[in-house]
């Protein structure tokens, strides 16, 4: 909508950052307002000064960014035109936001200015220093977050009837009316969102039925009502829209890129969910924000270990961004089990953090729903809303919304109202475990309807169909199960009604509370309740039925899109054909036509569509939780030999992806079995080298060498030149990390003759096998620059011939467009760099700055959590060499909490001793011993041995 349009005018020098220009542009417009620079003024002359000054006279808001140049001096002047700018706004008295590059933003030689300029420029940020909005930035992404921040406070409406309001609550579930009480629970959420960002998240925590959505709809409905309370942005999302059920393999991928799209952020597809996450949060604490998650559980651990912890990487960063930065915005989460991820700030004296047990309705409140629902005589005799009978019944159901507003429903249409036939819905046998008292009255009503013929056979039939959908169901969806031949069982009732009847039908259900039926859109929709109940009696009592009715779906939805359609909202249906045709029995035809051929695009080199490009690695691991009968243990039947072990894989993989390492092992463990079995040397060769990686991650470091033992052994079985290189690697590098040095370093050495031998004209090691032998080759040094122990001669002999290792591999890398090795590599070049510094005893340079950034870039980019924390350890450390203290601090932080997430108990050693080291911390030292004893972290012995000689340590 049309706001009043500011005008932003932007000083900077122009050569040298053309890019962070452009982010203040991005940000300006995704604010409505109008961004004014140099990007069409005149050539460097007299009459550009006075351009400029007469841009800054008509400006409402100054921005100026800062580098390293002092820019162009006009003629006859003594200032230079970006000094003259800002004294020029100063005049004025206009709101300045002021940025300035921070030491660690990477920068080019050519790009700093030397001599007199330079001077004038230290003289300039002095002057600047005071100002009450001044702040650094490291890169043009994190500049970008503050400009958003500064400026969104001017992105105000005017003092006419214009709003810059912008709301979607489409994505939340239709209906939701019954609803009395709650103003304890309203008030609360009124004082969340006074509170202006001390109440970053509040979280409604019932039962499945206990009128969570409708108390979150009712709550947004009064502050539409208010004009939105000076909220800017309103978005809801409901994860039932994406599936629910005990399966629980619902995935975050679909509310990401909706959500990132509609604030306007800008990231590449194949960042990790975590990072998306985070920078989601950038963008929503930019402004007034009101974000709800509607039915978190089908994100959440089941009962168990992990219970109520999400398993959505990108959720969890953007949930625990809110909870940390403070600003005046307001998630609202509903689930079923509180979510754990949130306990420290919901136990937290700061309150940033709100846990609400909604319970269920008084006695009082539930008889007036039953009353308000229709249920409303005692016989013939008309009743109050707090009648006896009512109040009985309302306790009876425990004060359950959703069964109250259904019996209420059920006795005004099938017994006139009358309270007193609520004896024919058998509670007693209710059982919280299958739905509780709400099964017992879809039951109720289930029976009464088949009873009465003609159109309520219809609306039953209608109603059954629900029972095939975990989300809401199109018209094409509903046409399949309609069409000729009849489902036998199911939907002869449906045959020959027409249109009118079909509608009068939906529109007597929906009068019921049963469903809801949108009549623009053609959709139906129903409670998650009903929808399980008539899942659970359909497979169990119409199996043949049920599945006929999947395989339709199956084909309707494969049959809906373009062969490989693009994107994620392409794959799309693609993704619910999975579901429908594993539903159906049909596993292998699913697997081979739809997620191999058609998701995945095949599984060559320029394959798996949905991951390499997409990064939809949380909707892959659901796809293929379809086609286990128990994940991730157990396979549907079935399928061949060949295909479960690449199932079992795939499931490893995108789990270990994902950071649920634990998950992981299992599948992984099954399947490199099975490829024994199957003597498939070569693929057995890869599932133990996989599992010995991912047992290293977990610390079960000797489990780890035994499995790389197995994985060298099949390697040479196979006969293939390139695994019996590789796997020698994994092995020397396990062996590494359980301090067996000369062992480590025989075998890194006989897999690079191998390599020579292979490929002479690349005779060292590249990728990730020549990353593991340069850590193996970068030990001394490193402890060396830890600790101050002596290393031959200076000590950074070693580090340059490794940093020419890795200077040759990395070519290699950016041919092959390999994300993961490109980093690695610059993350070798950035320690090499960072400890030659150190053990020269200078402050570490350019190189080792530069190197470092683009190595926890590009491991931010290649997506894979468990091996971020190898850069961020190493920027830690760069980072207070350079009394960057908080700039450490935060390093180490994010590193602990994706290790913590995974139970990566390696990379935990290494964060406690790095604080040891870093902080003189004698608790953290004291972890660091712990969980190196306990997982025969044989390479850190040393380091520990030197910290714990340490004076501080004594």
């Amino acid at each position: 909508m049309p706001v009043t349009s500011k005008r932003i005018f932007i000083s900077s020098t122009s050569i040298d950052l053309p890019e962070h220009r452009q982010k203040i542009i991005d940000a300006c417009n995704q604010l409505h307002l109008i961004p004014d620079g140099m990007e069409h003024w005149p050539a460097a002359d007299a009459k550009a000064l006075k351009f400029c000054l007469d841009k800054v006279n008509q400006a409402d808001v100054f921005v100026g960014i800062y580098a390293h140049r002092y820019g162009w001096i006009p003629p006859e002047e003594s200032k230079s035109i970006t000094e003259l700018e800002y004294d020029r706004a100063v005049e004025r008295g206009i709101p300045r936001y002021l940025f300035v590059m921070g030491k660690k933003h990477p920068i080019l030689a050519e790009d700093v200015e030397k001599g007199s300029g330079a001077e004038a420029l230290e003289a300039f940020k002095q002057r600047i220093g005071g100002e009450r909005v001044w702040k650094t930035f490291d890169n043009v992404d994190q500049l970008h977050a503050h400009v958003l921040h500064a400026l969104s406070a001017n992105a105000k409406p005017d003092d006419g009837d214009h709003d810059d309001i912008r709301t979607d609550l489409t994505h939340l579930p239709a209906g939701a009316a019954h609803f009395l009480g709650r103003e304890h629970e309203l008030a609360a959420l009124d004082a969340a969102w006074a509170s202006a960002g001390k109440t970053a998240l509040v979280e409604l925590i019932a039962p499945g039925g206990a009128g969570k959505t409708a108390l979150v709809k009712r709550w947004l409905e009064n502050l539409k009502q208010d004009n939105w309370r000076d909220a800017r942005r309103v978005f809801a999302w409901s994860f039932y829209s994406q599936g629910s059920g005990d399966e629980r393999n619902a995935s975050e991928d679909v509310f990401l890129a909706e959500v990132i799209q509609w604030f306007g952020v800008s990231v590449a597809d194949s960042l990790n969910p975590a990072d998306k996450g985070r920078a989601l949060a950038e963008a929503i604490v930019a402004r007034r924000c009101l974000l709800v998650l509607d039915g978190l559980e089908p994100l959440q651990h089941p009962p168990g270990p992990l219970a109520g912890e999400l398993r959505a990487p990108g959720l969890k960063a953007l949930l625990i961004h809110l909870a940390t930065v403070g600003r005046p915005s307001l998630a609202l989460l509903t689930s079923r089990e509180a979510l754990k991820d949130l306990d420290e700030w919901v136990n937290s004296p700061s309150g940033a953090a709100r846990r609400i047990d909604l319970g269920n309705l008084s006695d009082r409140d539930g008889a007036a729903l039953l009353h308000a629902e229709g249920a409303n005589k005692a016989g013939s005799v008309p009743i109050a809303a707090d009648d006896a009978e009512l109040l009985h019944a309302s306790r009876q159901v425990k004060g359950h919304a959703l069964t109250l507003s259904l019996l209420g429903k059920y006795l005004r249409r099938a017994h006139g109202g009358d309270i007193l036939r609520c004896s024919d819905v058998d509670f007693a046998k209710a059982s919280q475990k299958s739905g509780g008292h709400a099964f017992r009255v879809i039951a109720a009503y289930e029976h009464w309807l088949a009873g009465n013929g003609g159109e309520s056979a219809q609306e039953l039939a209608a109603l059954r169909l629900l029972g095939f959908f975990d989300r809401p169901a199109t018209p094409e969806n509903l046409a399949a199960l309609r069409t000729a031949p009849a489902i036998t069982g199911l939907t002869e009732a449906l045959q020959d009604i027409d249109d009118i009847d079909w509608h009068i039908a939906l529109s007597n259900l929906a009068d019921s509370r049963l469903v809801e039926h949108d009549a623009d859109t053609g959709r139906l929709d129903a409670h998650p309740l009903l929808r399980e109940y008539f899942a659970a009696t359909l497979s169990k009592h119409q199996p043949e039925a049920w599945q006929e009715g999947h395989r339709r779906l199956y084909q309707q939805l494969k049959d809906s899109v373009p062969y490989r359609p693009e994107g994620l909202a392409g794959l799309q249906p693609l993704y619910q054909a999975v579901v429908h045709g594993c539903r159906a029995g049909l596993y292998q035809q699913t697997l081979n036509e739809v997620y191999i051929d058609r998701i995945l695009r095949g599984m060559d080199s320029d394959g798996f569509y949905s991951t390499r490009k997409l990064g939809a690695f949380g909707a892959d691991l659901g796809a293929v939780a379809c086609f286990f009968a128990d994940p991730w243990l157990r396979l549907a039947p079935g399928l061949s030999i060949d295909d479960q072990a690449w199932l079992l894989n795939e499931a490893a993989t995108r789990l270990r992806a994902l950071g649920r390492l634990a998950e992981a092992l299992e599948p992984m463990r099954a399947g490199a079995q099975m490829r024994v079995e199957q003597a498939d040397w070569a693929n057995a060769a890869t599932s133990y080298g996989n599992l010995s990686e991912l047992q290293l991650s977990l610390g079960h470091i000797a489990l780890a060498v035994a499995d790389a033992e197995r994985s060298v052994n099949y390697a040479d079985r196979s006969g293939h030149a390139s695994y019996r290189m590789i796997f020698r690697t994994t092995l020397a590098d396990a062996r590494h990390q359980q301090g067996k040095w000369e062992a480590s370093r025989r075998g890194f050495a006989e897999a690079e003759t191998m390599q020579a031998e292979r490929q002479p004209k690349y005779p060292l090691l590249y990728s990730l096998p020549g990353f593991r032998y340069d850590e193996l080759l970068l030990a001394e040094a490193e402890r060396a620059a830890a600790w101050g122990g002596a290393v031959e001669g200076e000590g950074s002999e070693g580090c340059a011939q490794v940093a020419q290792r890795a200077a040759q591999a990395l070519p290699i890398a950016k041919r092959n467009n390999q994300l993961l090795s490109i980093a690695l590599d610059q993350l070798t070049l950035a320690r090499c760099a960072l400890y030659a510094d150190l053990l020269h005893g200078r402050l570490p340079g350019e190189d080792a700055q530069q190197h470092t950034e683009a190595a926890v870039a590009g491991l931010h980019q290649a997506g894979q959590q468990d091996v971020l924390p190898l850069g961020l350890l190493t920027r830690a450390w760069l980072r207070h060499s350079l009394n960057d203290l908080p700039g450490a601090q935060a390093d180490l932080a994010e590193a602990q909490r994706i290790a913590e997430r995974g139970g990566m108990k390696l990379y935990l050693a290494d964060i406690a001793l790095t604080r040891a080291r870093l902080f003189e911390d004698k608790a953290e030292l004291a972890k660091a011993r712990a969980l190196i004893d306990e997982c025969g972290y044989g390479r850190r012995l040393p380091e520990l041995e030197d910290a714990e000689a340490a004076g501080w340590a004594q």
